[in-house]
């Protein structure tokens, strides 16, 4: 482990400024560097950290939750990435907020969106049980509720099936707020704050009963109620007397695969979202089938999974099309207009990654989890390379991969949990072997084994075994070898010296010694090379040396050990004797921190990785170690894939934008790109607007720069004269970014400004 003394914030700026020059690395500074993000006072345990795959603007990761404002804005949510979006009529990404995490405005899986006459937005979170609701710019208001069947309280996950996707629809209308209670079955209603709350429905089939209702539309006469398993809508008055109901389980005209979502138009037209038969169903306003489109698929028109929607005042629906990533729009025909959202399957991007190793050539291999592949990226750059999505074999493909370990001497083992099995391929993807998997006997079976290690001198593999709570070793041609740990030898968890509960991740050094993180006895055990236990250290806590779900663990090559706290969302290092060096990380979304990160690795330079689960990326921390082994040229690496590259763009300050004759813009490209940057700004509310000044530059990788779009004086002149004494202005920009292949992305936002 190298300890970086403290310097000051220019200095710190500056060494990592000439580090890249010197090696033509993209070494990514913190862009304030204000601070070692996420180290806190002390030594810096890092120079330079940056993100691999973090999402750009507008990237939906299996969106379930749409709602149309007043003015026409598209709100969505997604359950991956915990977020609220605001998009504008036409599709332009304009702003987000939320992330994850209990506190206010923060999410877990979103259930529900809902907008009312004042452009409030009322979010379900799901996994809080409880309703939050935002100003229209997604400023926090209030919240209520928690877990519970009394008055006010909800139970959005099914307590019969808690592999169920979330519930909670949620409905604004006559100034009340309706509310999808799915895992207690009934509908509550609330005023717009969340109080004087009435319910109604129980579970079962008859009128007015539910099973899992999940989508609400309503307006001042009716309320519309997506009755998910039941495969029906029904209709109740705003009090909750039943009126009607319609549908059964099929394909056909008046029936329905799973109503996931439901909407109404100013004419009292209903729209469903048809989840397993891909298809938006349309009924008049007394539920009679109109006419229904879609189809299984990836083209315009075309859906895949729908699980909401939602129309605006001139009848065009708004489709979460969910499995395909993003948002489509059809008028009230049924005609395809138009489609936005980039799918968080895009290519370089993650979502959930579990699992992460580095090669000998410095590679980095990412388990993109929830997409079922893995994703590779090139030494050096950290440029996206290539994509593994289909393995051959008994049983292609993978289900939720997981931990990922590199033998030096060409195989790649990854751990497929979802088919309870370890895939064995070669360095391009080709298949070779597999263990564990059905047909595997005895104690050769697996459960929830999701982390693998490969020992750099004898090519054996270490698995951890964490449904059996045992740790596996396997000969390099596959042969169980040993098993250690399991309390009595049955698989149960233990606490004593060499037993294991829920051990999550393995690691071994050059003289065979293993190191396990034992999750839930929040502790490190090392191994001798025979599998006898030698030490042991930690207890749940979050002071130094202390831990709350460690998950992943790393060596580098002075045989100091590398522990994910995962629950504590920081890294500790220790030596090999386990006392204490060093930590980083606390929870959040910015550099150096980590959100329930999954696990970690060290390159052959001696820079970490930490696939950091529910931020949806990988963030790297440059010259962490000061023993790297050395990398190996990469003639074997394919070259970086021709996609476009990333921007992220930010304002810098709303206020005094004519004060400063200038729009100020925070641009950050993540593979180095070059932008020409064009803006103009109009008085709100009104068309004519004042062009400024364009601008072209050139951005190193990552490297957040500074973009003035400046106010002529005669665009001045002109502003201030239309404005009088009002001060609001909206801000458009455009900025057009090219790679280094000539790729190009256009970017387009809108800011509220003042003068």
């Amino acid at each position: 482990m190298r300890l970086v003394q403290p310097l000051s914030c220019r200095a710190r700026a500056a060494a990592a400024v000439l580090l890249a020059q010197a090696f033509a690395t993209a070494a990514i500074a913190s862009a304030s560097a204000d601070a070692c993000p996420g180290a806190g006072a002390g030594s810096c345990p890092y120079v330079a950290a940056h993100i691999i795959g973090q999402r750009a603007e507008g990237v939906l990761r299996f969106p379930e939750a749409v709602a149309v404002g007043p003015q026409g804005d598209v709100f969505v949510a997604d359950q991956l990435s915990y977020v609220v979006q605001k998009f504008s009529p036409e599709g332009v990404f304009e702003t987000e907020w939320g992330s994850y995490g209990g506190g206010h405005g923060q999410f877990g899986p979103i259930g529900g969106l809902a907008a009312d006459a004042a452009g409030n937005v009322y979010v379900v979170d799901s996994s809080h049980n409880r309703i939050e609701k935002f100003d229209s710019s997604g400023d926090f208001i209030a919240s209520w509720g928690h877990s519970g069947s009394a008055p006010g309280e909800f139970r959005f996950f099914s307590s019969q099936d808690p592999t169920k996707p979330p519930g909670g629809g949620i409905a604004v209308a006559g100034g009340y707020v309706y509310v999808a209670d799915s895992g207690n079955n009934r509908i509550q209603r609330f005023n717009l704050e969340g109080g004087e709350a009435i319910a109604w429905g129980t579970k079962g089939a008859g009128p007015g009963q539910f099973a899992y209702p999940r989508g609400l539309a309503a307006n001042s006469s009716e309320v519309l109620v997506a009755d998910d398993d039941n495969h029906r809508i029904e209709k109740f008055d705003p009090g909750g007397g039943f009126q009607a109901a319609v549908g059964s389980r099929g394909t056909g005209p008046g029936r329905f695969g799973f109503p996931y979502g439901v909407a109404l138009d100013g004419a009292g037209n209903a729209y469903v979202a048809d989840d397993i038969n891909h298809r938006i169903v349309k009924l008049g306003s007394e539920l009679a089938f109109q006419r229904a489109w879609g189809g299984f698929g990836s083209g315009p028109g075309q859906l895949a999974f729908p699980r909401a929607l939602a129309a605006d005042p001139a009848g065009d629906t708004y489709v979460a099309d969910t499995a395909n990533g993003r948002i489509q729009v059809f008028d009230p025909t049924g005609t395809f207009v138009r489609a936005f959202g980039v799918s968080g399957r895009a290519l370089g991007a993650m979502t959930g990654p579990r699992g992460l190793a580095t090669d000998p050539a410095g590679g980095l291999l990412v388990s993109d989890t929830v997409a079922n592949r893995l994703e590779l990226f090139a030494p050096g750059s950290d440029a996206f390379a290539a994509v593994w999505n289909s393995v051959a074999g008994p049983r292609p493909g993978f289900r939720a991969p997981a931990g990922i370990a590199v033998d030096p001497r060409g195989p790649v083992y990854v751990a497929d949990p979802g088919r309870e099995r370890i895939l064995r391929l070669w360095g391009d993807g080709t298949f070779l072997s597999e263990l564990g998997g059905p047909a595997a006997a005895g104690g050769a079976r697996l459960s929830a084994a999701g982390a693998v290690a490969v020992a750099p001198a004898s090519g054996r593999l270490y698995l951890a075994d964490s449904g059996h709570n045992r740790v596996l070793e396997y000969s390099p041609e596959g042969s169980l070898l040993a098993s250690w740990g399991a309390a009595g030898g049955n698989g149960s968890a233990g606490t004593g010296p060499g037993e294991f509960n829920d051990p999550a991740s393995v690691a071994v050094d050059r003289t065979g010694s293993v190191y396990v993180a034992d999750r839930r006895n929040n502790r490190v055990v090392e191994l001798r090379a025979d599998g006898s236990p030698l030490r042991a250290w930690g207890s749940r806590g979050s002071s130094d040396g202390h831990f709350f779900s460690p998950n992943g663990i790393a060596l580098d090559g002075a045989g100091d050990v590398y522990v994910l706290d995962g629950g504590n969302n920081r890294v500790q290092v220790f030596d090999s004797g386990g006392r204490f060096l060093a930590k980083w990380g606390v929870r959040g979304t910015g550099l150096g921190e980590f959100s329930q990160p999954a696990a970690i690795a060290l390159d052959c330079a001696g820079d970490a990785y930490v696939a950091d689960t529910n931020n949806n990326r990988v963030e790297r921390f440059d010259g962490v170690s000061g023993s790297p082994t050395g990398c190996i040229p990469a003639a074997a690496w394919p070259p970086p894939l021709d996609v476009a590259p990333v921007l992220r763009v930010s304002l810098v300050r709303r206020a005094g934008v004519l004060a400063r004759r200038a729009l100020a813009l925070t641009v950050t490209c993540r593979r180095g790109c070059k932008i020409l940057a064009t803006a103009t700004l109009a008085p709100r509310g009104r068309r004519r607007a004042v062009a400024l000044i364009p601008i072209a530059r050139s951005l190193p990788v990552a490297l957040a720069g500074h973009v003035r779009l400046r106010v002529s004086a005669a665009g001045l002149r002109r502003l201030r004269r239309t404005l009088g004494h009002r001060g609001g202005l909206t801000a458009r920009v455009r900025i057009i970014a090219a790679g280094p292949t000539g790729r190009r992305t256009v970017v387009r936002q809108s800011y509220a400004v003042a003068r």
